[in-house]
Formats: C-alpha cells, sequence, structure tokens
C-alpha cells in the first residue's frame, strides 16, 4: 500500500478518536500496542511533519467502522488495518522512540512492540 493513499485517512483521526477507540476495542486487539507506538510518535514534536501525516492517516484508517475489509468479518476485517499500520511502520521507523514503546507498554500491558 503507497503511503500516500494511507495520508487521506488522517482527517478521521483525532488525539480524542483514537484515544476513545482505544478504550473502547481494548484486548481484542493484538496490535493496539503497535498502534499507541506510532500514536506517541505522532505527538512527539521532533518527528517530521510527512510521517505525522502517514502516521495520522494509518491511525484514521484504524479508527474509521467502515473501510476496505470491515472489522465485523471475522478473522480477516483487521488484516487490512494491521497492513496501513504496517506501512505507518516502516515510514516512521526512524523516528521511533524507546520511550514510545516503554510508554506503549505501561498503556497496553499486552501485545508485541512492533508488527
Amino acid at each position: 500500500m503507497n503511503p500516500f493513499k494511507i495520508i487521506k485517512y488522517g482527517k478521521h483521526f483525532t488525539n480524542k478518536r483514537f484515544m476513545s477507540f482505544a478504550s473502547h476495542i481494548g484486548k481484542n486487539l493484538t496490535f493496539l500496542r503497535q498502534a499507541v507506538v506510532l500514536f506517541l510518535c505522532f505527538r512527539d514534536p521532533e518527528t517530521p511533519k510527512y510521517v505525522k501525516a502517514v502516521i495520522a492517516g494509518a491511525l484514521g484508517y484504524l479508527i474509521i467502522p467502515m473501510d476496505m475489509m470491515p472489522d465485523a468479518v471475522a478473522g480477516l476485517g483487521w488484516l487490512d488495518d494491521l497492513a496501513v499500520l504496517g506501512v505507518a511502520f516502516k515510514v516512521a521507523n526512524r523516528y521511533i522512540k524507546a520511550i514510545h514503546h516503554e510508554k506503549a507498554k505501561s498503556w497496553v500491558p499486552f501485545g508485541k512492540d512492533s508488527l
């Protein structure tokens, strides 16, 4: 997936909507910690704007209920979201710091740190 196509979903992303999504979904998503790592990287003032745009697009895609494959489809519904997060991780990899992983681990004690 092209990172520039992901950016268009940034209009659906806000800090408040992401935190609401994260608290609502909770332990149902094994990759929630990775999403939180991206969220913390997004909030870091040292992260470049183009990386923030890709992260906002990926997180926006994650929180909207209607996407390429509806999330209600058992097992398969989250695969497209996981792919979009993977692209965002690849773009943001240089700017993700150890502190982002540590904070994400304290917020979401389950799951893995990276995709």
